[in-house]
C-alpha cells in the first residue's frame, strides 16, 4: 500500500524540502523500517525548489501477518493470506505511520519548532482506501479538506459488475502537517473498519489525543468513534462522553448527536453483543450451539486467549 504527502512552496514555506524536518526523514535517504505486518519504506520521489514529496510504502508480509493466530474470518482457509491486506490503505498504514512518523504526529521538531505551527499547502494521495467515495468524503470533507475520491470499478474488463467498495483518493488542504497525519491516523482505520489487532482501553485514549480540536465537532463523531473502537460499546460510550465535555457545541445539540445510531445490520448487532460478553469473561473454549453457517465462529477464534471453538448445527436430514 503507498502513501505520498506533498508540500508546495509558499510564503510560509519558501523550502518545501524543509518537509524533511517536519517528519525527522532526510530527502536524500530511502530507509526501511520494520513494522507490525511488514516493512515500511519511506523516500522522496521529488524535492525541488517548487515541491516536496514524501512516500510511504508499506510491504506487507502476509505471513507475519497471521503468524501465531488461529483460525480465519475470511470464509475460506487461504482468507488469511489471500486478501487486499497489501494493496489498500488499512488500519496497518495507521499503525506504521504511528511508528515511523511519531514526531511528527506528536507535534515535535528538535531545532525546528516554528514550521510544527505553519500551515503548509498539503496534497495527500492514496491509490486504495476502503470505502465508496460518498464516504471518504463525508470523513475528510468537514476538517478542511478539498477531496477527489474516484470510485474503482470490480474488474475493468467487466464494467456491468460494477464497482468494488473501494476508492483512489487524493486529499488538498493547508493545514499543519501534524493535523494531516492525526486525520489520517484516526480515519484510516474508520475507512477500513477492520482493526487487525487487539483493540482495548488504550485505545480511547488514541482516539482523544489523535481527534484533538477537530473530532469532537465532526459530524460524522459517532460514527468515527464506533467505528475506530471496534464497535465495542463501552468503549464508544466512554470516548463520547470525554469528546462531549470538549465540545463547545450547545447542550442539546451534542446530545442529540449522543442518540444518533449507526445502521448496522442485525445480525452484526447480535455477534458484536457476543464478542463483548466473551472478551470480558475470556475464556479458553467455546461452543457455539446452533451456529448456523458459522459466521461467529472465526471471529471467535481470532479473541485473545481463546485456543478451542466448537461449532454444531441442526443437520437438514436430520
Amino acid at each position: 500500500m503507498l502513501l505520498t504527502i506533498s508540500a508546495e512552496r509558499s510564503p510560509a514555506l519558501d523550502e518545501p524540502a524543509d518537509l524533511g524536518y517536519l517528519l525527522h526523514k532526510h530527502p536524500a535517504r530511502v530507509q526501511a523500517f520494520e513494522v507490525y505486518g511488514g516493512t515500511a519504506h519511506v523516500f522522496y520521489p521529488e524535492v525541488s525548489k517548487f515541491r516536496c514529496t514524501v512516500a510511504m510504502m508499506l510491504e506487507i508480509d502476509p505471513v507475519a501477518l497471521v503468524r501465531g493466530r488461529s483460525g480465519s474470518s475470511d470464509g475460506f482457509a487461504l482468507g488469511q493470506y489471500v486478501n487486499d491486506r497489501p494493496y489498500v490503505a488499512s488500519s496497518l498504514l495507521s499503525v506504521a505511520m504511528g511508528k515511523v512518523f511519531r514526531s511528527a504526529l506528536n507535534g515535535h521538531c528538535a531545532g525546528r519548532e516554528e514550521l510544527v505551527d505553519t500551515a503548509l499547502n498539503l496534497r495527500i494521495t492514496m491509490p486504495v482506501v476502503p470505502g465508496g467515495p460518498d464516504l471518504v468524503r463525508r470523513l475528510f470533507a468537514p476538517i478542511g479538506w478539498d477531496v477527489v475520491a474516484d470510485p474503482i470499478a470490480l474488474d475493468s474488463t467487466r464494467p456491468e459488475w460494477g464497482d468494488a467498495p473501494l476508492s483512489s483518493l487524493t486529499l488538498h488542504g493547508s493545514m499543519r502537517l501534524t493535523d494531516a497525519l492525526n486525520h489520517l491516523y484516526v480515519l484510516l482505520p474508520v475507512l477500513d473498519d477492520a482493526k487487525h489487532y487487539w483493540v482495548g482501553d488504550d485505545e480511547v485514549d488514541k482516539l482523544i489525543r489523535a481527534g484533538s480540536g477537530w473530532l469532537a465537532t465532526h459530524p460524522e463523531r459517532d460514527l468515527v468513534t464506533h467505528r475506530y473502537l471496534a464497535h465495542q460499546r463501552g468503549l464508544k460510550d466512554a470516548a463520547t462522553q470525554r469528546l462531549t465535555e470538549l465540545d463547545d457545541r450547545p447542550v442539546e445539540e451534542a446530545l442529540v448527536d449522543e442518540e444518533a445510531v449507526v445502521a448496522r445490520p442485525l445480525v452484526r448487532m447480535r455477534h458484536d453483543a457476543v464478542l463483548e460478553v466473551v472478551q470480558e469473561l475470556r475464556p479458553s473454549s467455546i461452543a457455539d450451539l446452533g451456529c448456523g453457517p458459522g459466521a461467529l465462529l472465526g471471529s471467535l477464534l481470532e479473541l485473545q486467549g481463546v485456543s478451542r471453538v466448537i461449532g454444531t448445527e441442526v443437520s437438514d436430514s436430520s
